[in-house]
């Protein structure tokens, strides 16, 4: 039997089969139908203040679970205004759909009041976007959109759907209805260096990685945010093979701080221990990683004496910045089985104890060497106070995204979220509402800084609507922290743009949004009872820290230098 129903319907139908509960977005004319249909669903709709906030909070819902989220948006400024954050998710992995609306076919290329041309303006920042323009495209488009979003390197894609093909109906088999929602179309990206890996590539890469480390002096694993969901069997491969590790920013809480062999976050922050191995390995093991610019330095003189093995699932990121003498295109998920088995461990055993006590020795030394910084004990003196291990930690982006990501005491990566290839300012809050939407019961704890949490504040609106429980902890050092440092160390002291000359009242804020505010002077021997109290309790809260402007971030490595080139300095308080 047959039956017509609206693009609209079978598009919120669809969502709904697909187990998408919770929807973010700002309407508007054009995306009228789209909501007409919503409104009649399961699916709860978080109403944003701004489409940039609703674009990161459908990333928040998609980071923190793993899984696809949905936006909804407008045509004209509602496209150009999500399209920020969708260029943050398409750097970082994130899947998440757009659904935009778009003016009437009849009017498109007119300049029609609220058009833009979608298509040419975000096809760099997703995956792919589908321009709409037959209604009976519709099945097969969100189906291939589904599964291109989660397949290999996830990402955005993006539907652009005119005002009427959004109201146009379109004929459906009731017999065949509920199968049409687990078709999945499947998809590879095809270049010159794409070889999927099969079981004979599979072996001659063992095979190969073997002899690489029964070589190798000074082994080294380079991890990253790609390999975060396998952190259990990685912690597992760097104990059976005892071989030291650094991660990336984005693969922070893959190994704990306490492990002997994790040298900790390697780049332009990261730790001396983690650059200088990078310095002296002779064999680097890069999963899941970019090799690129803030975590490498300058790329000519990265690990100069290393062979180097990539295991990326990505095809294109292998090769792209440095030439490995031996990869693989692979889920890492899929090859660490074969990287844990008792061959490969035995035949690499006889070489620990003569070859790694050195090393060992080397790391411990490194190790030690004394990280001075008061932000350090700011961060720890925080971290004590957050009563729930099951929590969430997000950054905004800048100095206390960098203080958080050297001191907090992760436990698992899947508690870490931040923003890392773009390092968007203003993703914080919103993408905490995301978080805290799709994990109810988990605390979510929003670090921030004075500049970073103006750039989305009105999400403090959703967020006292939606009554979430996200504790926002404001950095405020009355600059933009990151840009003074840089001017300190290579613009004369010249403080240009970046100062505050206004600084806003965040308590009387706080008031108008009907959130719960605490200033703490952390030098200043306050009750930690009240800081305890307000992060703890239910629904949001507001905490505000002063912090001085003289602060930086070290160790720095600067634009262009090699990692061992990295600046210390003792900071004045």
């Amino acid at each position: 039997m047959w039956e017509e129903i609206t693009v609209s319907q079978y598009i919120i139908q669809f969502l709904e089969a697909k187990g998408i509960q919770k929807i973010a977005g700002v309407p508007g004319g054009t995306i009228l139908p789209l909501y007409e249909c919503l409104a009649a669903s399961n699916i709860h709709h978080i109403l944003a203040r701004h489409e940039q906030g609703a674009g990161f909070i459908a990333q928040g819902m998609a980071r923190s679970s793993g899984e696809i989220s949905a936006v909804f948006v407008s045509s004209g400024p509602g496209v150009a205004n999500l399209i920020t954050a969708i260029a943050d998710a398409h750097r970082d992995s994130v899947p998440v759909l757009i659904f935009s609306g778009q003016v009437p076919l009849a009017l498109k290329g007119t300049d029609a009041f609220q058009e833009l041309d979608t298509e040419s303006m975000v096809s760099s920042i997703v995956k792919k976007i589908y321009a709409i323009e037959d209604p009976t495209q519709i099945p097969i488009v969100l189906n291939e959109a589904y599964a291109l979003a989660m397949e290999g390197k996830k990402g955005p894609v993006w539907i652009d759907l005119p005002k009427d093909i959004q109201m146009s109906r379109i004929s459906i088999s009731m017999e065949t209805f509920s199968n049409e929602f687990s078709i999945q179309r499947h998809f590879s990206v095809e270049t010159e260096n794409s070889i999927e890996a099969n079981s004979h590539s599979i072996h001659e890469f063992l095979k190969q990685w073997n002899e690489y480390l029964c070589q190798a002096k000074f082994p080294l694993l380079y991890i990253g945010g790609g390999a975060k969901k396998e952190y259990k069997r990685l912690r597992e491969l760097v104990n059976q093979y005892q071989i030291p590790v650094v991660t990336t920013l984005m693969g922070l809480g893959i190994f704990e701080k306490e492990d002997p062999l994790y040298l900790g976050m390697m780049g332009m922050h990261g730790t001396i221990g983690a650059n200088e191995a990078l310095g002296v390995c002779d064999l680097l093991i890069a999963i899941g990683v970019r090799f690129d610019d803030r975590a490498i330095g300058n790329k000519d003189t990265f690990c100069p004496d290393a062979k180097i093995i990539h295991i990326d699932i990505d095809a294109n990121e292998i090769g792209k910045i440095r030439k490995p003498n031996l990869s693989i295109k692979k889920d890492i998920s899929d090859l660490i089985p074969f990287l844990l088995e008792d061959r490969l461990h035995n035949e690499f055993a006889y070489l620990k104890k003569s070859r790694n006590e050195p090393i060992l020795n080397q790391i411990q030394t490194w190790k030690q060497i004394p990280e001075s910084h008061p932000a350090k004990e700011l961060i720890l003196g925080l971290a004590e106070k957050i009563p729930n291990e099951d929590h969430f930690i997000l950054t905004d982006v800048g100095q206390h995204q960098m203080w958080v990501a050297q001191y907090y005491p992760f436990s698992k990566p899947t508690q870490w979220i931040t923003s890392g290839g773009q390092g968007t300012m203003g993703f914080g809050l919103p993408t905490s509402i995301g978080v805290s939407l799709s994990h109810p019961t988990h605390p979510v704890y929003c670090f921030t800084g004075d500049g970073s949490i103006m750039m989305n504040l009105q999400e403090l609106a959703t967020l006292r609507e939606q009554n979430l429980n996200v504790k926002i902890i404001l950095m405020n050092n009355e600059h933009l922290g990151l840009v003074k440092q840089q001017q300190d160390l290579f613009y004369g002291n010249v403080y240009s743009g970046s100062q505050f000359h206004f600084h806003p009242n965040f308590s009387m804020l706080c008031a108008a949004f009907g959130i719960p505010y605490l200033l703490w002077e952390n030098d200043q021997n306050q009750d930690q009872d009240h800081l305890q109290t307000i992060l703890a309790q239910n629904g949001p809260s507001f905490v505000e820290i002063k912090v001085p402007s003289e602060w930086g971030v070290y160790p720095f490595v600067p634009g262009g230098k090699s990692n061992q080139e990295y600046i210390l300095e003792l900071v004045k308080t």
